[in-house]
């Protein structure tokens, strides 16, 4: 047996949920460089330009405030984005010192192409849960999510849980190129991010101790 399938010795770290994200992270990243093998961007790629697609136009500090990405990363990743020519940086027509950022042509049709690596990479990494197992696995996770980031509030409610449930194989919808709502993730508008920023903040100050 070599030595990469030998059991690992009991720990006290597997007690941890937090190790085993950790490892899950790892295990994740390693699949999905198996899975878009030669494609040089990654998911940070995917969610900038994912974000410009939903709200765009937007400056880059609208979109590192939102994704919660130093501002330093996202130059970084607008200019490989750029450079694929994904996006475009134009004149803010409010003000012609700034720029703001937009999705191309070329950027829609990215995201509709990568839409089946992303759900092949999914179904590849849980491939042992079955669809209720999984869906409780989603639940949790965004319950743990929008306990700490009021970002994620609206996503873990019973309604929305509901009405994310992948579809069956009878029933899965194959977007067209240009349909922008179903090449990119369920991304909160402006207004329901701030109402979610403001409820997350007045529950925390009602928990706050005397």
């Amino acid at each position: 047996m070599e030595d990469q399938d030998r059991p690992l010795p009991r720990d006290p770290l597997f007690e941890m949920p937090t190790y085993l994200l950790f490892e899950l992270g790892r295990l994740v990243r390693r699949t999905a460089h198996e899975v878009f093998s030669g494609e040089p961007l990654r998911m940070a790629h995917a969610l900038v330009l994912a974000c410009v697609a939903a709200d765009g136009p937007l400056s880059q500090r609208e979109v590192s405030e939102r994704l919660r990405l130093d501002p330093g990363d996202v130059v970084g990743l607008v200019d490989a984005l750029e450079e694929a020519g994904y996006v475009e940086r134009r004149r803010d027509p409010g003000d012609r010192r700034r720029y703001r950022l937009d999705v191309t042509e070329a950027g829609r049709l990215f995201l509709a192409r990568t839409r089946e690596n992303r759900a092949r990479l999914n179904e590849t990494q849980f491939a042992p849960l079955s669809p209720a197992e999984l869906e409780t696995l989603r639940g949790l996770i965004l319950r743990i999510l929008a306990h700490n980031d009021a970002r994620f509030a609206q996503a873990a409610t019973p309604q929305a849980a509901h009405a994310t449930t992948t579809p069956s194989p009878e029933t899965r919808h194959t977007p067209a190129a240009g349909d922008a709502a179903a090449e990119i993730p369920d991304l909160p508008s402006h207004a329901e991010r701030a109402g979610a920023e403001r409820a997350g903040g007045s529950a925390r100050t009602r928990r706050r101790p005397d």
